[in-house]
């Protein structure tokens, strides 16, 4: 076998499985995902891609259905819980279909608006640490100094700083190396909308340690 052949046959599997994972970690164009992307996208940031948890911090949610029921379940992601958020801005079938996903049922394809995903991103997995603007409230799950608002945050880093911190986590926020590059781009997006509304007049101290890991 030619010395060309034999590369082709070392690149070609890495790449169809580069190409796997990218697109089984993006919604489809059309705006469908699956129970398992709407975990991912709103629930993995604390449960872990592979349900989990983490410590005592956040349950596993592996074998779920052998502690709670659906309706239980259905009743946190519409209150929320302890450190747990409410997620009303999930529609009714991506409740339905991430339930399913959870508890080993068929799976489910449910659409999701590719012009609010930014929006659905940050209220799922930002929101719960990080405010808005200076105005807003105190989140809820802020346990060591308190997170930056994130209003202006696309002015205070470049946008390879930022998916660099979403891809490795920085200080105490976790990685989201499970978001695909267009849901990136789609919060990126989202974040620029804030610019302007409420931000800080100075870096916080919760922005303090991401400035003195940058890379120079």
């Amino acid at each position: 076998m030619k010395k060309n052949n034999i590369i082709f046959f070392i690149i070609l599997p890495s790449f169809l499985g580069f190409l796997a994972f990218a697109t089984s970690n993006s919604i489809k164009k059309d705006g469908s995902v699956t129970g398992k992307d709407v975990y991912r996208l709103n629930c993995a940031g604390c449960h872990g891609e592979g349900r989990s948890g983490y410590q005592d911090i956040y349950p596993s949610l592996i074998n779920i259905k052998e502690r709670l029921s659906k309706e239980k379940v259905l009743e946190q992601i519409n209150n929320g819980k302890g450190r747990m958020p409410a997620f009303p801005h999930l529609s009714k079938n991506e409740k339905d279909a991430v339930i399913a996903y959870l508890f080993g049922k068929k799976e489910m394809i449910v659409e999701i608006s590719p012009a609010n995903l930014g929006e659905q991103i940050y209220r799922s997995n930002c929101a719960s640490c990080h405010r808005s603007t200076v105005n807003d409230p105190k989140p809820p799950n802020v346990m060591m100094m308190e997170p930056a608002p994130l209003a202006g945050v696309t002015k205070r880093f470049k946008k390879d700083r930022i998916f660099k911190i979403l891809e490795n986590g920085v200080c105490y926020m976790p990685s989201f190396n499970h978001f695909a590059l267009d849901e990136k781009e789609a919060l990126y997006s989202f974040l620029q909308s804030l610019e302007g509304k409420g931000e800080p007049s100075r870096p916080t101290m919760g922005e303090m340690c991401p400035m003195m890991m940058r890379k120079k």
